[in-house]
């Protein structure tokens, strides 16, 4: 029931003018940093210490005055530091995520916390024409969720087949011949998997009017495969665990991206100051409806463009012209398949001890998995992590475990959690 309220609840907000969003935000905004301030150890002392505090906080303006944090920062911070008061964290969901980053934050929250997140995704697919009966296939990346169903599926809506990321392409394409969906569901870089499987094995008898891609942009190459194979329209969603919802996503008539700005704060920064349309920022975001374990001025890492554009379909969003964070290469095997960072992250963000990590591939037969392991580490832990990357890659290839003190990044890119040096295009 919380599902189907929230639903329409984001329904009716993006058809609300531009001002009033915008009010509604910043009334919601200053009752979540009274509720940090007033509730959450970290917020409390880190407030304090920059000399802010939520009595600061008159316009959407004043937000600048309060500091960013940071994934590293929450990292290092105890858990019973970043969460409300009296808080059980046994009873509590939690969600493990690095994205892209190799940086893996364990986020704690409640049902309630997270009430916008799928309604928010169904949001974006009712504006581009999906119907409740109609059918989806969807990519899960963890066998042992394959089973499950949202709530709106045991309602019989948006009915959905989960398609195993770690599967053959040619197992997907079967599956979704016998289930003829409407839209399919994924990240970028397994439905462009997807695409060259149907360039090269062909499904003239398979169309589906809808493909929607999150975690990292896809390519215009992708796009132009699946539009052609399968007849679709390609929609972009930016979304995060962090944000609790979909950040911005594609419109069907508005040149850019929406701002959820009824569920997220986006700020869009430059060397420090708001950003100019045109300018690679880095998108500061802050959840709304996260008050288990706020976040507040977080870093997404990633780097994206404000427009100057005003929406042209009726919606009071504003516009983000696109993102230009870089997602993971591919890791290619020996027998000639290709794997993306999704596996790894299952191993690495669960690995004992690992806080950042990046996987380079020197060679098609060569991995070198770079790691830093802030409360020291032992042989065992460096062979549990090779045996289980074995697990996902070929026989025969050298896996390598280097510990090391940090791992860098570019000022205006995200970490980049694999980079493969092997030429593009070299096959096995």
């Amino acid at each position: 029931m919380r599902g189907l309220i929230s639903l329409a609840q984001l329904s009716r907000n993006q058809w609300r003018r531009k001002e009033d969003l915008e009010r509604r935000q910043f009334i919601a905004l200053q009752r979540l940093v009274h509720h940090a301030y007033a509730t959450v150890p970290f917020y409390r002392s880190l407030y304090d210490r920059e000399g802010v505090s939520p009595a600061d906080l008159r316009t959407p303006d004043d937000l600048r005055l309060f500091p960013i944090v940071t994934r590293e920062t929450l990292q290092s911070t105890p858990q019973a530091q970043l969460v409300v008061k009296g808080t059980e964290p046994t009873r509590c969901l939690r969600s493990r995520t690095s994205g892209s980053t190799g940086v893996p934050l364990e986020i704690l929250f409640r049902a309630s916390d997270r009430s916008a997140f799928n309604p928010s995704f169904l949001r974006v697919y009712m504006a581009w024409g999906m119907k409740p009966w109609h059918r989806v296939a969807a990519f899960q990346s963890r066998r042992e969720r394959l089973g499950k169903r949202s709530w709106y599926q045991h309602l019989g809506i948006f009915r959905t087949k989960i398609l195993f990321s770690r599967d053959d392409p040619e197992k997907w394409i079967e599956a979704l011949k016998l289930w003829r969906p409407h839209m399919i569901h994924g990240y970028s870089l397994t439905l462009k998997l997807l695409a060259e499987a149907l360039e090269h094995i062909g499904a003239d008898d398979l169309q589906v009017p809808l493909v929607t891609s999150t975690s990292g942009v896809l390519d215009d190459g992708a796009r132009r495969q699946l539009a052609s194979t399968l007849g679709a329209t390609v929609v972009d969603i930016y979304a995060s665990d962090e944000a609790g919802s979909v950040i911005a996503w594609e419109c069907p008539r508005c040149p850019g991206y929406h701002l959820c700005s009824d569920t997220v704060v986006t700020e869009f920064l430059f060397e420090g100051r708001p950003a100019l349309p045109g300018e690679d920022a880095s998108v500061i975001i802050t959840n709304l409806t996260g008050r288990t374990m706020p976040l507040i001025r977080y870093d997404q890492g990633d780097v994206a463009r404000v427009s100057s554009e005003q929406p042209i379909c009726g919606r009071g969003m504003p516009l983000m012209e696109s993102v230009r964070g870089r997602a993971g290469d591919f890791i290619l095997l020996r027998s000639g398949r290709k794997l993306t960072p999704h596996p790894f992250f299952l191993v690495l963000d669960h690995a004992l001890g690992v806080g950042r990590w990046q996987i380079v591939q020197e060679a098609v037969d060569h991995i070198r998995v770079m790691v830093t392991m802030p409360g020291g580490h032992s042989e065992a832990d460096c062979a549990a992590i090779r045996r289980a990357i074995l697990e996902l890659v070929d026989d025969g290839t050298t896996i390598d475990i280097e510990v090391v003190e940090t791992l860098l990044k570019s000022s205006q890119t995200k970490l980049r959690s694999v980079i493969s040096h092997l030429p593009e295009g070299q096959t096995p």
